[in-house]
């Protein structure tokens, strides 16, 4: 007996949401806005994995995503309720990944703008090379002429650099010279 009541529990339960869900596409395909959201915040989530899953990356889900929104808001009308409002969405999602899809260009393509990118030569990737050269110099210095000028270009004093290192001050200022030579014949060079 008591297995009987909680099924019919169970079936009120699910036909109170069937029902509630009735009212809400309703209210939707009259306009209502807000019965919409609340209609797609049930199913956002679950058609987001659908549209991950199969276009294999967040960027490509997001726009499928959007797509199955708005395939939905505008095909609301058509949505006859033989199934709940989630699974129509699902499938929906389904079909907007598969058009990003195949709006991707071809992979050969693809490589080639990858390519051409790599033999155009911008002021960022000079800036980077320019970059690793001086790294690659700065480890051809002995580590304590590395360290002096590291804390000076830092903005310390000779001062404060040799009571840092615990070395005098003429130490630290002929540590400085050679290394900023040895970096300028190293970075003329490179």
């Amino acid at each position: 007996m008591t297995s009987v009541s909680l099924g019919g529990a169970v079936e009120d339960r699910t036909e109170d949401a069937a029902d509630g869900e009735s009212l809400l596409v309703a209210a939707a395909r009259g306009g209502d806005e807000r019965a919409f959201a609340e209609l797609w915040s049930m199913a956002r989530r679950p058609a987001f994995g659908v549209c991950y899953h199969l276009t294999g990356n967040r960027a490509d889900a997001l726009d499928a995503l959007q797509d199955t929104h708005l395939a939905a808001w505008r095909g609301l009308p058509a949505f006859q309720g033989r199934s709940p409002f989630r699974a129509w969405v699902l499938a929906i999602a389904r079909n907007a990944s598969h058009s990003v899809i195949r709006r991707r260009p071809p992979r050969d393509a693809l490589m080639a703008e990858v390519a051409e990118e790599l033999l155009v030569a911008d002021p960022f990737e000079d800036s980077v090379a320019r970059l690793a050269d001086l790294r690659r110099a700065l480890t051809g210095l002995p580590a304590s002429h590395r360290e002096a000028l590291l804390l000076w270009a830092g903005g310390l004093t000779y001062e404060q650099v040799a009571l840092s290192l615990g070395v005098p001050l003429n130490t630290v200022r002929a540590w400085i010279h050679r290394a900023r030579r040895r970096l300028q014949t190293g970075l003329a060079d490179g």
